[in-house]
C-alpha cells in the first residue's frame, strides 16, 4: 500500500520545506507514540515517563478520553486538530481549532470515522458544531500538549531543525528530486510520482498546489492530510535521531556489521553521494564507495540516480536495523 503524490511541472517548483516544527502534529503524533507499543529507545524514557505522570491523578482522565476517541491508535484523526498554517505555539493552534466551522467538523469528523454507528454523545455535537464540545477539546488539547510535548519541546526543535539543515543541503547540491527522494519512506520517485508506504493506499493530484514537507519529531512514519482539496503536506520522521557526524552507533549493530560498516548504514540515514559520505566517515573515497557496494549487496542499501549524481539511500531492511539496533542497545 503507499500514498501517491502526482506533481505537474508547476509544483516542483512550489516544494517547501518547513521551517520550524508544527506544534500540533508534533502533539497528535505524540498521542500515537504514547500508546505505540514498538517505540524506539529514544523516546521509551519520554513514553515510560509519561505514563507514569499520568496515572499519578485522575485529573488526566477528560483530556485523555477526548483525544484518545478523536485520535485512535491505530487510525485515521480528523484534520481540524492539525490545521493549516504551521502553528509552532500551542495558544496560536488552539485559537485555530476553536475557530473550525461547523461544515469543516462535520465533513472531518464524517470522513475520519466513516464506520461510527454509534459515536459518543458528545462526538455527534462535536461534529454539529457545539461550541461547547469544541472548547472542551481545546482544554483537552492544552492539557495535552503541557503532559506530552512540552517537556520534550527542545528535543523536538532540535531534532527538526537538524533535518532540516540536512536537506537544505542536499536541496542545494542536488536539486528538489533528490530532497524528495531522500524522504524517508519514500519507496520511488520518477520524476512525476513520488510513492510513499502508507497504511492504505491513496492518490493525491498536487495540481500546481506544490508540497510543504514537515519533519517530525514524533512521527514514526508519512503521514498526511486526509482531504485531498486542503494544502498539499507530507509529515515525515526526522532523521536527527541517528547522527552520523559524532553520534554513538549502536554497539549491538557493531557487532554485527563492524564498526565502520555501521557508521556507513548509520550515516545514509540522509541520502548522498560517495563523495559526501567519505567527508562524513573521514575516509578516503574509494573506501567509501566499498563500503556502500557491500551494504547494497546485502540489501541494506540502494544507489539511486538524481541528475548527474548517483545518491546512496538505505532500504527498508537497512532502516528497520538501525531501528531495531537502536531499541536494543
Amino acid at each position: 500500500m503507499s500514498l501517491r503524490l502526482a506533481f505537474d511541472w508547476e509544483d516542483l517548483q512550489r516544494v517547501r520545506l518547513a521551517s520550524r516544527p508544527d506544534v500540533m502534529w508534533e502533539l497528535v503524533l505524540g498521542l500515537n507514540r504514547l500508546r505505540d507499543p514498538r517505540i524506539g529507545v529514544q523516546l521509551s524514557r519520554w513514553q515510560r515517563q509519561t505514563r507514569v505522570r499520568l496515572r499519578s491523578g485522575k485529573s488526566h482522565q477528560h483530556w485523555q478520553k477526548t483525544l484518545f476517541t478523536l485520535v485512535p491508535y491505530p487510525g485515521l484523526f480528523p484534520d481540524f486538530l492539525t490545521p493549516a498554517p504551521s502553528f509552532a505555539d500551542i495558544g496560536a493552534a488552539c485559537e485555530a481549532i476553536a475557530g473550525t466551522g461547523r461544515g469543516r467538523l462535520r465533513t472531518d469528523l464524517t470522513t475520519a470515522f466513516p464506520d461510527a454507528t454509534r459515536p459518543p454523545v458528545w462526538l455527534r455535537e462535536l461534529a454539529e458544531g457545539n461550541r461547547g464540545e469544541i472548547s472542551s477539546v481545546v482544554d483537552s488539547v492544552h492539557a495535552a500538549y503541557e503532559h506530552l510535548v512540552a517537556p520534550q519541546w527542545d528535543a523536538v526543535r532540535g531534532s527538526v531543525s537538524a533535518d532540516r539543515t540536512a536537506r537544505t543541503q542536499v536541496l542545494g547540491h542536488h536539486g528538489v528530486e533528490a530532497l524528495l527522494a531522500g524522504i524517508p519512506g519514500v519507496e520511488g520517485w520518477d520524476g512525476q510520482v513520488l510513492n510513499i508506504r502508507y497504511p492504505r493506499t491513496r492518490t493525491v493530484h498536487l495540481a500546481g498546489r506544490g508540497l510543504t514537507l514537515v519533519p517530525s519529531y514524533f512521527c514514526a512514519s508519512p503521514v498526511s492530510l486526509i482531504d485531498p482539496d486542503l494544502p498539499p503536506i507530507l509529515v515525515y520522521p526526522t532523521a536527527a535521531r541517528i547522527q552520523a557526524e559524532g553520534a554513538q552507533v549502536p554497539r549491538r549493530l557493531v557487532a554485527l556489521l563492524g564498526q565502520t560498516r555501521a557508521e556507513c548504514l548509520a550515516a545514509l540515514v540522509t541520502p548522498c553521494t560517495t563523495t559526501t559520505l567519505a567527508e562524513r566517515l573521514g575516509m578516503s573515497v574509494g573506501n567509501a564507495s566499498k563500503q556502500a557496494a557491500v551494504l547494497r549487496e546485502a540489501g541494506l542499501a540502494t544507489a539511486r540516480r538524481q541528475g548527474r549524481s548517483v545518491l546512496h539511500h538505505l532500504t527498508h531492511l537497512g532502516e528497520q536495523l538501525l531501528v531495531g539496533a537502536d531499541v536494543l542497545r
